[in-house]
């Protein structure tokens, strides 16, 4: 539907791929990251075709975790708004903007940071959707080619590497919840 909209029917953004082809061309590639290529060889219409190019696959990809992640965030500030320590800070006089970001809301980024390792796999998921209907060459796409060509060992391969993925960024949940709340750390 982004592409629809905002590319067929507005025109402003493009379909698919990474940068337009005649200033992908013109790039020269250090790094294959097209807009840290772009900002080391100050080619600014490279990073300009660059960073339209990653707007739709960016906006597609952030959707779907945007809202689980606001919903629990507004609900586990609220509940921890009324909460016995928050309303011992309200009484002592500290500003609410303090009261708020300092006390509440830290302690509301626990869960937050428990659903961020378990949507991990959502989003690599997300991604090889995306990047096979934006045309972006990465692992997910190289995934739907091998399964097309009926390549089990490199499916295996890339079913491993996104394995491998998932159980790292779960170990750094768990070091990122063990600084967060200290009831974990014993």
């Amino acid at each position: 539907m982004l592409q629809v909209i905002f590319s067929l029917v507005l025109g402003w953004l493009p379909v698919a791929g990474r940068i337009d082809t005649i200033i992908g061309t013109t790039l020269q590639r250090h790094t294959n990251i097209l807009v840290l290529d772009a900002l080391i060889t100050g080619n600014w219409p490279a990073l300009w075709s660059a960073l339209k190019h990653l707007i739709l696959p960016t906006l597609s990809l952030g959707l779907i975790l945007t809202g689980v992640f606001l919903r629990l965030s507004r609900i586990n500030v609220i509940e921890t708004l009324v909460e016995d320590f928050v309303l011992a800070a309200r009484a002592r006089g500290i500003r609410d903007s303090v009261v708020v970001y300092r006390h509440a809301l830290f302690n509301a980024l626990i869960p937050i940071v428990t659903l961020i390792g378990l949507q991990f796999s959502v989003l690599l998921a997300g991604a090889v959707l995306t990047e096979t209907t934006f045309s972006w060459p990465g692992m997910g796409l190289y995934l739907v080619d091998r399964i097309g060509q009926r390549d089990y060992t490199a499916v295996q391969g890339v079913i491993t590497i996104f394995a491998l993925s998932v159980a790292i960024v779960s170990l750094l949940t768990d070091i990122v919840y063990a600084f967060l709340d200290p009831r974990v750390r014993y």
